[in-house]
């Protein structure tokens, strides 16, 4: 038996389903009784006896191939500390960024620089290559939202994501860690590019999301 809505909000404690159910993130079990542990959104699939439950907040956890944007927070010899929002900090390596292994980092980055790079490795701390069609990013403003709202932005094979660059014109780099990068070719285009995101990142539990923000970027542009 099921006791919530599928894409309902649930929180900590609270009664999901009774009975033999296949569960994953987000889920307790006790006896037949699935509760949430989180505050987040329940997903559950019927047909296949499946519930998961995807938190509303939360810290981005590093995971090997991901595509993260995060700011240069230190300098060292040969590496880069980089903020990716995370609980560990990303390391940026010389031999990961150039293929001049002899140069000092300083040469390629400063301290407050923003940096598009990919999760490579994930042991302690989080390892990031920067070399192309990674690097740094220039101009452009960011937007911060919960990484659990990243698939939503975007997007069913990049529907989303897709739709937004269409109708603004922008550059969008989404970075798997809740960071997002845009730049267009006038402030007005960008600030639409950045409400449009944030109305998926408030909206991302709704049904029918993609028709709204359709039709919110077919008036406004």
């Amino acid at each position: 038996m099921i006791h919530v809505k599928n894409k309902e909000i649930v929180v900590p404690g609270e009664l999901i389903a009774t009975g033999n159910f296949r569960t994953q993130f987000g889920i307790e079990k006790d006896g037949e009784n699935i509760y949430s542990t989180i505050v987040g959104v329940a997903y559950i699939d019927s047909e296949k006896d499946y519930i998961k439950i995807v938190p509303l907040e939360g810290k981005y956890i590093p995971r090997g191939g991901d595509s993260v944007i995060g700011m240069v927070e230190d300098l060292a010899l040969k590496k880069a500390i980089l903020d990716i929002n995370s609980a560990h900090k990303g390391i940026l390596d010389i031999r990961d960024a150039t293929m001049n292994r002899n140069a000092e980092i300083a040469n390629f980055f400063s301290v407050g620089d923003i940096i598009y790079a990919k999760v490579y490795n994930v042991s302690g701390s989080v390892a990031l290559n920067a070399k192309p069609p990674y690097g740094k990013l220039h101009g452009g403003r960011l937007i911060h939202i919960s990484s659990t709202k990243i698939p939503r932005v975007i997007g069913k094979k990049g529907s989303m994501i897709s739709l937004i660059k269409k109708y603004t014109e922008c550059k969008v780099y989404v970075g798997q860690n809740g960071t997002i990068w845009v730049k267009g070719n006038d402030e007005r285009m960008e600030d639409l590019a950045l409400k449009a995101i944030e109305i998926i990142n408030i909206e991302s539990h709704i049904s029918g999301l993609t028709e709204r923000i359709t039709k919110f970027l077919e008036e406004k542009r």
